[in-house]
């Protein structure tokens, strides 16, 4: 009995964050805040009362008034997450950071024109200092290149009637906007805009803000000057954790940047994993702020183990199976043993790709800036084509199902469309022996177990216009086997070869690829499960199989490796440095698991980093292994 009891209290222990939450939400004196929510700290569930709270209180008024509360996420599934949990309240205006800058842009179409005109004199006059300074012919031709691009930008600008964006895909023409300058103008318009200004004002009364921490700098930076100004009639509410910041275009001093007239609620308890992992997440933290979490009484328990091995090891898998079955056995658990119940994560995309099996895909797409974004969280026009189209009609097609390729076909086949039937003025019947042979034509290329290319299937779908291809994808085809720099202007040749390198990748990487983007595979990045939660965690350490070497290291934060020159510099400056980030992300990594966690690093200097981790106290010693054979 006395157990429940300690229980409930575990449950209520940080209700008093959420009534300063709650208090700051007024509209005769709206206060701002930073509600501090670590790794399993209900910060959505902290976010869905507040927003619970200003339905039952202010739903009515707000309505009246037309006015709006704003909740910013950071992706478009937490979009989905919080509008399913607030049952899409019109009160509610739940976007992802590009979507409502877009929305303070939209329709502003002289203050855009302004902005762009003035932006890219200063891009001219920025390559042409360039030029002149350059000594290569190459560099001066992608100068002179840059010049002749912004001047004819310049130049059509005049004859835009409305400018065009979408938040969640590729935007290409010369009334598009891109990503960045959506953020750079709207950060620019917020601060510097009256009119603007008085209309976010009159609109949105409360402006929540989901992980503030990996908020765009520059986004974050207008909106904490554009509080400063308006504290008196606007609440700007910021959930989240600087620990968990782990993308470099967050403001890295968000929490250094907090006014003192805002509300600081901290929520301590962290309801998701067990103790051993808490105490292991409290150690990584203690010399960043020393923060410290509570476990919750029904979860005393955990295992987590280190698994110091040498880099040259031919096959990781393998002796990872084995590092899964001595956990098994070490905690009782036999879900160690099912691949499916274990979530490995590594450090980047392309350490997932290549394990997952789809690395020509990886190195086709995720290389162009532009596209890098869209591709890893599988909103790409282009992919979605391959991945929502073809491939359900593909397998469907395989196993016979006649209803799910029928399901198909009337859901997104311009065939079976009721304009296309019309024009055609063709019978159901004739219509239908269309279809059919469309598909006969696309299913043939997987006759005697075939696996066509990308281009060969996509060939098929045009040619019978089972579906509607993106435009990109059509310049592709038609420029494969050609040089797409001869016949495209520069800002395009990128994006165009990238598509035309798919093309020629094997239509069998497709389902690893969507397996991996839906977050069904056993693998996920650093990056991309922050938010998430498994019951068993194994995180790979190895610095031996990245890319960008720079960026994070295991091996200098665990001692084996001496800092760098650039360490040296960044840290002497005041810079973030390697440490910050690879602390940040092991933290992030270790927080995802519930029960248990194993941390695999592969390193030559297997001594140094055991001596570390022990002085550290982050691991005891019967917790490290250095042989698992």
């Amino acid at each position: 009995m006395a157990k429940a009891c300690t229980t409930v209290e575990d449950d209520t222990r940080d209700n008093a964050a959420d009534k300063i939450v709650q208090r700051c939400l007024s509209l005769k004196s709206p206060q701002s805040f930073f509600l501090y929510a670590g790794a399993g700290s209900g910060k959505t569930r902290s976010l869905k009362n507040a927003l619970e709270f200003l339905l039952d209180k202010y739903g009515d008024t707000l309505r009246r008034l037309s006015r709006q509360v704003a909740v910013i996420t950071y992706t478009n599934a937490a979009c989905d997450e919080i509008l399913r949990r607030i049952k899409h309240d019109p009160i509610f205006h739940v976007s992802t950071i590009h979507s409502f800058a877009w929305t303070l842009l939209e329709g502003r179409t002289q203050d855009i024109r302004q902005w762009l005109y003035k932006t890219l004199s200063k891009d001219i006059e920025k390559n042409k200092d360039k030029l002149s300074r350059a000594r290569s012919s190459k560099s001066r031709n992608t100068h002179q290149r840059k010049i002749t691009s912004c001047e004819e930008r310049q130049r059509k600008l005049e004859n835009i009637t409305l400018f065009t964006y979408n938040p969640n895909g590729d935007n290409f023409g010369i009334d598009s906007l891109s990503h960045t300058e959506v953020i750079a103008m709207s950060s620019d318009f917020l601060i510097n805009k009256p009119t603007l200004q008085k209309i976010v004002l009159s609109r949105y009364p409360f402006l929540l803000i989901d992980e503030s921490q990996d908020t765009l700098n520059e986004f974050m930076q207008a909106l904490l000057k554009f509080e400063e100004r308006y504290q008196d009639r606007v609440a700007l509410g910021l959930f989240g954790d600087t620990m968990q910041r782990i993308y470099t275009h967050g403001k890295k001093d968000l929490a250094d940047s907090i006014p003192d007239h805002w509300k600081r609620p901290k929520k301590q308890m962290n309801h998701r994993s067990q103790e051993r992992i808490i105490r292991l997440a409290n150690c990584i933290r203690r010399d960043v702020d020393g923060w410290s979490q509570q476990n919750r009484v029904d979860k005393a328990g955990g295992h987590v183990a280190a698994f110091l091995l040498p880099t040259n090891i031919s096959d990781q898998s393998a002796i990872e199976s084995k590092i899964c079955e001595y956990l098994s056995e070490r905690t009782g658990d036999s879900a160690w043993c099912d691949p499916a119940d274990v979530k490995t994560l590594v450090i980047e995309h392309h350490m997932a790709a290549d394990r997952l099996g789809f690395m020509n895909i990886f190195s086709a797409i995720d290389p162009v800036k532009t596209l890098r974004t869209g591709f890893r969280d599988g909103s790409l026009a282009p992919l979605r084509l391959f991945t929502e189209r073809i491939l359900p009609l593909v397998e469907a097609s395989q196993k016979d199902n006649r209803y799910a390729v029928m399901s198909i076909l009337r859901t997104h086949s311009p065939l079976l469309s009721k304009a296309k039937l019309h024009l055609a003025g063709n019978t159901m019947e004739a219509s239908m022996k269309i279809v059919r042979n469309a598909v006969l034509d696309l299913m043939a290329h997987y006759n005697d177990d075939n696996d066509p290319n990308c281009g060969d299937v996509l060939r098929s779908v045009k040619d019978s216009g089972l579906f509607t291809i993106p435009e990109d994808l059509l310049v592709a085809l038609a420029l494969q086997n050609y040089d797409s720099s001869e016949e495209l202007d520069d800002d395009r040749v990128v994006v165009i070869e990238a598509w035309q390198k798919l093309l020629d990748v094997r239509f069998s990487e497709i389902p690893l690829y969507k397996e991996y983007v839906e977050d069904c595979s056993p693998f996920g990045t650093h990056q991309g499960v922050k938010g998430l939660e498994f019951p068993r965690v194994m995180v790979i350490a190895d610095d031996t199989n990245q890319r960008f070497k720079s960026a994070v290291s295991y091996e200098k934060l665990l001692n084996a490796k001496p800092p760098s020159k650039t360490d040296k510099a960044n840290e002497s400056a005041g810079n973030e440095t390697v440490y910050d980030r690879t602390r940040r992300l092991l933290y992030v990594t270790c927080t995802r698991a519930e029960n248990d966690l194993a941390l695999v690093i592969y390193s030559d200097k297997p001594d140094l980093i055991k001596k570390t981790l022990l002085e550290k106290k982050w691991f005891m010693e019967d917790e490290i292994m250095t042989d698992i054979s």
